[in-house]
């Protein structure tokens, strides 16, 4: 045992191990931070080349249909190391996770939303409840919109040429009943906080941000190592969970070290804290169901931008957009615009019907022009099961993804109404739109939901049924999965539950 004797463990140093933490250190309750990277600076370091090839050349790999942010040799390397760890693999579907400092948040998109009273329908909590922890988290990880708008609590950055030129005209043509257009809401300074740099526009934000500019959870760990309230033990990949009549519980390591706590907070992120807890629950004979966001890709080109020098602005999606195509409260896509001379320009070339030659010189000719919107669906159109593999097959965790009855169907649909709109705004549709692997979103939630029924339910305060001080902070507990982008509303509730807990 660690001579530091905690109120508290927690599973994970990603964003949502972050933000229960942050409230329980400040009411004084100890903390105990298990951690399964061994170091990592707070910003990432590395040449450049290196940052955006790969210390052994990854991204010059053949594209494998994820999206470009999974590709980069930071994100590849990340989940490499947590698929080999956890023994996890997916059946026609793309496992996302991280054993490193500061979980996925190393290498996410960065956009943010902000859960309505209408998509928190159906949990066991309302928007009043995650109100403050909403604020209290986006005053922490830095806030700016792309563009100037009311919700950034810093200073907008510059938006590119296609981006403001087509926000002017949405706003002067004025709004249409099923679309909506805004400056998007991203996890990135303008200007220098707390040791963290302001945005200087680069342009490569994919390959991880040297300048910390981009929130990622390891810049909130110096802080909470301040305080005496707080340990974090690296080298701590967790193997098993287990109750401990005198202590609560007991959580040992690959290792062999053992830490014991009255409570445990899970913060492995979804699939990490599923294989964690398979040792403790039965999953269903059909397997633990899974929500996460069906995604569309649709390339774009502004003729107006033919041959233009492109304008300095980062590689984070540039506007958020939603599209309602259903009557159901869920039934709406919501999305991000990204300028593809901020991208790597595999993530255009890949999708051209061209070949790759003819794709490269395509993009060459027009990336002044072309752009990106990726439209994320509701989980409700996912459908994806978690199924225990058996001993005789290696162990582990076999992920199977797939979607709803029809959903490639109406997708097409859904499609051809984008474009229209898009088209109204002078941006044209290109070939290779189409629906990306399950996974490829990365937005996961719904193992262990708040308020269900049955040994696979959570409370309110994400404790595990039948498993009392074994809480989890992270997707899992989320009952729906709306279509919005979900990190900040993961963070905000783990904040929520940290923030109750420290009254216990």
């Amino acid at each position: 045992m660690n001579a530091f004797e905690p109120d508290f463990i927690i599973i994970g140093s990603g964003p949502a191990g972050v933000s229960a933490a942050v409230p329980l250190v400040a009411a004084g309750r100890r903390v105990l931070m298990l951690d399964g990277a061994f170091g990592m600076a707070e910003t990432v370091q590395g040449a450049r080349w290196e940052r955006t090839l790969g210390s052994h050349l990854q991204s010059l790999r053949p594209d494998d249909g994820t999206s470009p942010k999974l590709q980069a040799p930071l994100a590849r390397d990340l989940i490499n190391g947590f698929l080999d760890a956890s023994a996890i693999r997916g059946d026609n579907f793309v496992a996302v996770g991280s054993l490193g400092r500061g979980g996925l948040s190393q290498v996410w998109g960065g956009q943010l939303s902000l859960l309505d009273e209408e998509d928190l329908d159906g949990w066991p909590i309302r928007h009043a409840d995650l109100a403050p922890s909403y604020r209290a988290v986006m005053a922490r990880i830095g806030v700016s919109t792309t563009g100037g708008g009311p919700e950034a609590e810093t200073a907008a950055l510059p938006a590119g040429a296609i981006a403001s030129r087509i926000l002017a005209r949405h706003r002067r043509y004025g709004l249409v009943a099923d679309f909506t257009l805004w400056p998007a809401l991203n996890a990135v300074l303008a200007h220098p906080v707390d040791g963290r740099h302001g945005c200087d526009l680069r342009g490569d934000c994919l390959f991880g941000c040297e300048r910390g500019a981009i929130y990622s959870s390891v810049h909130d760990l110096p802080l909470l190592q301040k305080s005496p309230h707080f340990a974090l033990t690296e080298g701590a990949r967790v193997t098993e969970l287990k109750p401990h009549q005198e202590f609560g519980w007991a959580v040992t390591t690959a290792d062999g070290r053992e830490f014991r706590a009255p409570r445990v907070l899970l913060a492995a992120g979804v699939l990490g804290s599923a294989a964690l807890l398979s040792h403790l629950v039965t999953f269903p004979a059909e397997g633990l169901r899974l929500l996460n966001s069906p995604t569309l890709a649709l390339p774009l080109i502004a003729p107006e931008r033919l041959f233009r020098r492109a304008t300095a602005t980062h590689s984070l999606a540039q506007l958020g957009f939603a599209l309602r195509y259903g009557h159901a409260r869920l039934d709406y896509l919501t999305g991000g615009f990204y300028e593809v001379n901020t991208l790597p320009a595999s993530s255009f070339i890949n999708r051209m019907p061209t070949g790759r030659r003819g794709g490269r010189a395509l993009f060459d000719l027009l990336s002044s022009s072309l752009a990106v919107a990726t439209a994320y669906f509701p989980g409700d159109e996912s459908r994806t099961f978690l199924h225990l593999n058996r001993t005789s097959e290696g162990g582990g965790i076999t992920v199977r993804g797939g979607f709803a009855d029809g959903l490639e169907e109406r997708a097409k649909v859904i499609l051809g109404r984008l474009a229209g709109h898009w088209r109204r705004l002078g941006l044209f549709r290109l070939p290779g739109a189409a629906i990306a692997t399950p996974g490829t979103d990365a937005h996961f939630a719904g193992t262990f939901p708040m308020g269900g029924w049955g040994n696979l339910s959570t409370s309110d305060l994400g404790e595990l049924s039948g498993f009392p001080g074994l809480h989890l902070v992270d997707g899992s507990i989320l009952p729906t999965l709306p279509s919005k982008y979900i990190t900040l509303t993961v963070m905000a509730n783990a904040d929520r539950i940290g923030r109750q807990l420290s009254n216990t």
